[in-house]
C-alpha cells in the first residue's frame, strides 16, 4: 500500500474525503467508500470491470487477436511451442521481442532477439515470470502511452530507454548504481536492472557494465522503453498527434475498459502507429500520476468533483 502507485490514488481519495479500507497490504487491494457508496481497487482495475475483460486485455496474446480481428495494426504474434518453430519465426521477421504473455513492467521481456542462441536465452529469461512465451515481430518507433479515464482521453506519456550519461571516470555499472540510487527515492521500482538483459544490450554495442564511457556521452543500457526497467517519462499530453489519440479511443471503446493505458510504437518517418500493449490495471505513476489520479477520482465519484 506504500508504493507510489497505490499512494497516488489514495491521497487523492483522502483529499475528497473518501474512505480507504485495506483488504490486503502486499498485492495491495483497497475499498474507496463514500457516502454509502463503495469500489474496490487494485491499482487503478475496478470491479466495474468483468472478469473476461480483464484476462482478454491483460493477456498480451489474447489482447493481440481481438485487437487484429478488429482490424487495428498490430505486430504479427506466435505463442512459443518448441525451439523449432520459434526458428522459424525468428527467420521470418529477422528481429523479434520474446516475452511473457501475462506480465507487467518488462518483466521477462528481451527487445531485437537476433540468433537462436539468443532466441533460447531469452525464452528462459521469460520463464523465469511465466509458462506462457509469445514470439512478436519487432517493430522500431517513438514508444507513448496514451491514458484514458471513462473513455476519455486524460493523459499521454512518451517513454524513452534507460540511459547514463558518462563522466571519463565510472563504469556503467557505477553510473546504474548513482542513477539507482537517485530514482528509488522518488520511486523504488523505478530502476534499471543490471542483469543478463542489460548485459545482452550492451553487448550489442560493443560494450560491458565495466566499461568507462566519456564525459557527456550518453549510454542506452536498456531496449525496453518501460518505467519500470528505468525507462525515462516525458508527458506529452497536449502534443501527442490527434490521430493516434482517435485510433487509442476507437481501441478503448472496442474493448469496454473505461481505465486504460494504451501502447503505442510510432515510426518517426512515415507516421505509421503500431498497437503493442494494453494494460487495463494500469499503474499511476509520477510524472502524470496526479492529473490521472484526479479523473479517476471525478470517474468514480462524480460527486467529490471540485
Amino acid at each position: 500500500m506504500n508504493s507510489v502507485y497505490t499512494t497516488t490514488i489514495t491521497r487523492e481519495a483522502r483529499k475528497r474525503g473518501i474512505h480507504i479500507e485495506v483488504i490486503d497490504r502486499r498485492t495491495p487491494i483497497f475499498v474507496l467508500r463514500h457516502k454509502g457508496k463503495s469500489i474496490r481497487c487494485y491499482n487503478a482495475l475496478t470491479d466495474r470491470v468483468g472478469a473476461v475483460t480483464f484476462q482478454m486485455t491483460q493477456n498480451k496474446r489474447l489482447a493481440n487477436g481481438f485487437l487484429k480481428s478488429c482490424g487495428f495494426p498490430v505486430p504479427a504474434q506466435q505463442l512459443f511451442t518448441d525451439s523449432a518453430t520459434a526458428g522459424r519465426f525468428l527467420k521470418r521477421y529477422r528481429r523479434i521481442v520474446v516475452k511473457p504473455c501475462s506480465q507487467w513492467g518488462g518483466r521477462g521481456v528481451s527487445v531485437a532477439v537476433k540468433t537462436v542462441a539468443e532466441l533460447a536465452h531469452a525464452v528462459r529469461f521469460a520463464r523465469q515470470f511465466e509458462e506462457e512465451i509469445i514470439l512478436e515481430q519487432y517493430v522500431e518507433g517513438v514508444d507513448y502511452r496514451l491514458i484514458f479515464v471513462d473513455f476519455k482521453f486524460v493523459a499521454a506519456i512518451r517513454r524513452r530507454a534507460a540511459r547514463v550519461e558518462g563522466n571519463g571516470r565510472d563504469s556503467i555499472r557505477k553510473l546504474v548504481q548513482a542513477k539507482n540510487r537517485r530514482e528509488r527515492r522518488v520511486d523504488p521500482s523505478h530502476v534499471i536492472p543490471l542483469d543478463a538483459e542489460t548485459d545482452r544490450n550492451l553487448k550489442v554495442l560493443g560494450l560491458s557494465q565495466d566499461t568507462v564511457p566519456p564525459a557527456g556521452q550518453g549510454v542506452c543500457v536498456r531496449l525496453t522503453t518501460n518505467y519500470h526497467t528505468g525507462g525515462d517519462v516525458d508527458v506529452v499530453t497536449h502534443s501527442v498527434s490527434r490521430k493516434l489519440v482517435a485510433l487509442a479511443r476507437r481501441a478503448v471503446k472496442v474493448l469496454g475498459v473505461p481505465v486504460m493505458g494504451i501502447d503505442f510504437l510510432v515510426d518517426e518517418a512515415t507516421g505509421r502507429p503500431w498497437l503493442i500493449e494494453l494494460s487495463p490495471d494500469l499503474a499511476i505513476s509520477p510524472p502524470e500520476g496526479e492529473e490521472v489520479a484526479r479523473h479517476f477520482m471525478d470517474f468514480l465519484f462524480p460527486e467529490t468533483k471540485r
